[in-house]
């Protein structure tokens, strides 16, 4: 499609982006398809894995992509959010697409909503040129990550030939609705006539939901404990080296080993396994030895130092906390303190995930809202206050001498403090978690960026843009 010549009165992709958030988040599919039509339907013709799922789905995605592209495939991989630039949402082959690229197809997508009268979310408008920037590079299979829900998630307007469930949990309830049947429902909506669906459920009455709605809808359920089960063959270690894993599924029982080693990963990678055995794509063995222990899934129990030991998490939800809770006493058993570096958006159970983390860390470094400093998203007001938080915990009872320490201040100060509190003794580990962007924000701290954002905020951060 031809785009509108650069130029100083061009807009840049940031400048028109940025205008995006403002639009918010309306649920429907038809602006999706009005685009894709008017651009001659970029996402037709590569064999398409959609994933859905409260948490784990960006860990199945890179795992899928992977083992893809261990077995020579050409791949187009779309996950959210993203950490610092939104390019790290739009993968060809595992590499970000190029600066100008983006530009210039941000620049195209635009102009076409323009004549046309066409106004999408941001999340939607990305969708789109993530097609355009997958057809144009002929990436051969694409690995979807549904943003919110699925029902009316921009990603399903593509033709998946396969559909991933990675969990269901109690998550974005102000837009899918009260409970956990609703939203369960909310993602399963993206079942295909004919297509498998895999899906892992612990909880038997949705296993069985999920298995009458087989019937009904006519997918093929493809169900985790029945057709195929993964689980970790020894221990987690200290530093987070690869962790063997048994797997059984569609061609026997298999073993592996993963550079994502947390006990929650075992759900993650099992669906990926299990989705590309039940695909119809050639993959050899050797792809998923090889995959499985090169993929990279950065923000997710992210060992970013090792002494002392200085962890990543995006947990944003009760059920992500719970098993990032699990994860770490695994990993380090109990004779270690925990130092929790925290930020939590005010949308989410917030009180809840303190409840969940209090009794388990010793130190607690809660940050004020982003002004500045090590990123720039515009996010004044939408973190739950740190008083706020200190309020919670200490109701709890749990202040006691030597019990908990509680320390409150701007994010870029309150680092320098929680990484001194982790290196003052032995036996310490410090986790950054709470909220993916603030992970975004502190990474580039310990990973420094290869070059600059082009543009590093969320749809998510800007205050209002939540919308029924």
């Amino acid at each position: 499609m031809p785009g509108e010549p650069g130029g100083l009165s061009s807009p840049s992709a940031a400048d028109i982006l940025a205008r995006l958030g403002r639009f918010g988040i309306h649920p429907g599919l038809d602006r999706m398809r009005l685009a894709l039509d008017l651009l001659g339907h970029p996402e037709k013709g590569p064999a398409t894995f959609q994933i859905v799922g409260t948490n784990g789905k960006g860990s199945t995605a890179a795992a899928i992509d992977a083992i893809l592209l261990s077995a020579g495939y050409r791949t187009g991989r779309y996950t959210s959010p993203h950490l610092f630039d939104v390019r790290e949402r739009i993968l060809i082959s595992g590499e970000l697409i190029s600066a100008p690229l983006f530009e210039d197809l941000v620049r195209d997508v635009d102009s076409l909503c323009r004549r046309h009268q066409l106004t999408l979310t941001f999340f939607e408008f990305l969708t789109v040129v993530a097609f355009l920037a997958f057809s144009q590079a002929r990436c051969e299979v694409l690995v979807l990550e549904a943003g919110l829900g699925g029902r009316w998630d921009a990603t399903t307007a593509s033709r998946p030939l396969l559909t991933v469930l990675t969990q269901v949990g109690l998550d974005h309830e102000e837009i899918l609705g009260k409970g956990i049947e609703r939203i369960f429902a909310e993602k399963v909506a993206v079942g295909r006539v004919g297509k498998p669906f895999v899906a892992t459920l612990h909880d038997p009455s949705l296993r069985e939901k999920f298995l009458e709605l087989s019937r009904d809808e006519g997918f093929i359920p493809v169900l985790d404990g029945r057709d195929f089960e993964g689980v970790w063959a020894s221990p987690d270690n200290l530093v987070g080296d690869p962790r063997p894993l048994k797997y059984r599924g569609r061609w026997g029982i298999r073993e592996y080993a993963s550079t994502l080693s947390a006990t929650y990963q075992i759900d993650n990678l099992s669906n990926a396994i299990a989705a590309l055995e039940w695909s119809p794509l050639s993959i050899p063995h050797h792809a998923f030895r090889d995959g499985l222990l090169t993929l990279e899934n950065p923000g997710r129990l992210e060992t970013v130092q090792k002494t002392p030991p200085i962890l990543l998490d995006g947990a944003h939800n009760p059920p992500a906390i719970q098993a990032l809770c699990q994860a770490l006493k695994d990993r380090f058993g109990p004779s270690v303190e925990f130092g929790f570096f925290l930020a939590i958006h005010l949308v989410k159970d917030w009180k809840e995930m303190i409840r969940l983390l209090a009794p388990v860390g010793q130190s607690f470094f809660l940050t004020e809202s982003p002004k500045g400093g090590m990123t720039a998203h515009p996010m004044e007001g939408a973190w739950v206050p740190p008083s706020q938080m200190a309020e919670v915990l200490r109701s709890m009872n749990l202040l006691q001498p030597g019990r908990l320490e509680i320390r409150e201040g701007d994010r870029d100060t309150l680092l320098e403090e929680a990484i001194e509190w982790a290196m003052a003794k032995e036996n310490r580990v410090l986790v950054v978690t709470g909220s993916l962007y603030l992970v975004g924000a502190v990474r580039p701290f310990f990973r420094p960026l290869s070059e600059p954002p082009l543009f590093s905020s969320n749809e998510r951060d800007l205050p209002g843009t939540i919308l029924s």
